[in-house]
């Protein structure tokens, strides 16, 4: 079983300055040749892969406008080639946009594939050490869980949020496995997202949503009018651009600690198999009316967090169909009311949820 830790970085002045200069040098590569890809395709109407980006990054190393690249890891720099790669694919699969250039403002990161050694200190002292290539002194990590000392590292992933906070997200290969049992199907929980309550359960259990933004919009709107009103290149506007990235990222944890929670506690349910509705979040979010509550919900991690979650303890998350009419259709009789609107739902919520086991 792969299982993936998030720690957080403490490094020195020296360090910091290696950092952002790995996150410069993968950013520049990945622009570089998404130009470069483009480019090629308007001239010669031929697209280009990894390799051929990887035997023109061995080149532009030897000249002498472009030997920098060298300060920094070179697998590292591989592996944005191969990211940008993926981002085509998925592409031309139809699975998301078409790739965008990187920006400096946004979040940063690089991939270690290997040549990374974490030592975790034994006492009760929470902070550890990591190492990786290009970097002599190891880089002080507050390791806030334990790992399994058996298990393999297969990379790690560096990252730098808006808010100035470094992080280290690492892989591990361990020796658990998936829990293999008789799932019983008629074991099951329905499951229903919506605003007023997050999410109400076929036991007629409800769980309400934080609305972190909600709760937070006043302070952020006055955050965000102070960072408009500051002159660009400034100290003040880098001052005021934090406070807002800070804000955001409190927000993001209070909704992410929730749904963390919330999942952990309905996959640990005596229920095998847990049923919910296939949305279609990034058409509803078009909804300019509904947009910021359905996205300061959370759906789709709610589905992502209670998949892997359930996954790992055997179980099974199943979802319906998005037209499936489980909102107009009687779970007992299979009575379909056609003339039921929107607005009617939520005094039908129990009848959802229940077609949802039955479908």
């Amino acid at each position: 079983m792969l299982k993936t830790y998030k720690f957080r970085l403490y490094p020195t002045n020296d360090q910091i300055e290696k950092l952002n200069r790995h996150f410069g040098h993968t950013r520049f590569v990945y622009n570089y040749f998404l130009a470069f890809s483009r480019k090629s395709y308007e001239n010669t109407e031929t697209s280009t892969n990894y390799y051929d980006w990887a035997n023109v990054m061995k080149k532009l190393k030897k000249t002498d406008k472009y030997n920098w690249l060298k300060e920094v890891n070179s697998q590292s720099l591989q592996q944005s080639l191969k990211n940008l790669e993926i981002a085509f694919k998925n592409f031309f699969r139809k699975q998301n946009d078409f790739p965008v250039f990187k920006k400096k403002s946004n979040n940063q990161s690089f991939r270690v594939p290997q040549h990374i050694q974490l030592y975790e200190n034994e006492s009760n002292d929470k902070y550890g050490i990591i190492f990786v290539p290009k970097f002599k002194e190891g880089i002080k990590v507050r390791v806030h869980r334990k790992t399994d000392k058996d298990s393999k590292i297969k990379n790690c992933t560096f990252s730098k949020t808006p808010s100035g906070k470094y992080f280290v997200s690492i892989i591990f290969e361990t020796e658990e496995t998936v829990i293999n049992k008789d799932i019983d199907y008629n074991n099951s929980i329905g499951i229903d997202m919506g605003l007023k309550d997050f999410v109400i359960l076929s036991d007629r259990t409800k769980y309400s949503s934080p609305k972190a933004l909600l709760k937070y919009e006043k302070q952020l709107i006055h955050l965000q009018r102070n960072l408009s009103r500051k002159k660009k290149g400034s100290n003040n506007r880098n001052k005021a651009r934090l406070r807002v990235a800070k804000l955001h990222e409190k927000i993001n944890n209070i909704r992410e600690d929730f749904l963390h929670k919330l999942t952990k506690t309905i996959s640990e349910s005596q229920a095998d198999v847990f049923v919910m509705e296939k949305l279609n979040i990034k058409g509803m979010v078009k909804n300019h009316h509904l947009s910021k509550h359905i996205s300061d919900s959370g759906w789709y991690k709610f589905k992502v967090f209670l998949k892997y979650k359930a996954e790992r303890l055997g179980k099974k998350v199943l979802e319906i169909g998005t037209f499936e009419p489980s909102s107009k259709t009687c779970h007992v009789c299979g009575y379909k009311n056609k003339e039921l609107k929107l607005s009617d739902k939520n005094g039908n919520v129990l009848n959802v949820i229940l077609n949802m086991i039955e479908i």
